[in-house]
């Protein structure tokens, strides 16, 4: 079995530290499981370094911490898939970030669940999605 891991939730095991009873939630959903994440949350964790001007040991650390990771590329099947949570999100009445929509379409493509603390995201109705989420 394989979890797949939102930004933010790769974001709270990356920093540790105070946001631990938090991280240990998530972290339950993940012991025995293969971590996956999104090109696109390998995309958002590499931004930032750049916004903050890490130095090269903070960007090797980084680096190390997302080698824990199978990171899922794009491909044409994920990009039809991305398409169809588009449209089912707005006829549901639901605004779907673009960058949002390519990590569930993940989750969906591969029928894994996905680790999300966002809000914007527990409550999505989206066929073949199923949200883990403590926001």
């Amino acid at each position: 079995m394989a979890v797949l891991l939102d930004t933010s939730v790769a974001s709270l095991v990356h920093r540790g530290g105070r946001t631990s009873i938090l991280r240990n939630q998530y972290e339950r959903h993940m012991a025995g499981q293969d971590l996956w994440i999104s090109f696109q949350t390998a995309a958002e964790l590499w931004m930032l370094p750049e916004r903050n001007n890490w130095g090269t040991a903070k960007r090797a650390a980084l680096e190390a911490f997302l080698s824990r990771f199978t990171v899922l590329p794009y491909d044409e099947g994920l990009g039809r898939t991305w398409a169809r949570v588009m449209d089912e999100a707005i006829r549901r009445g639901r605004r779907l970030e673009s960058a949002d929509a390519w990590i569930v379409a993940t989750a969906v493509e591969y029928a894994v669940p996905l680790l999300a603390h966002d809000r914007d995201l527990s409550g999505l109705n989206i066929t073949g999605l199923q949200v883990i989420c403590y926001a």
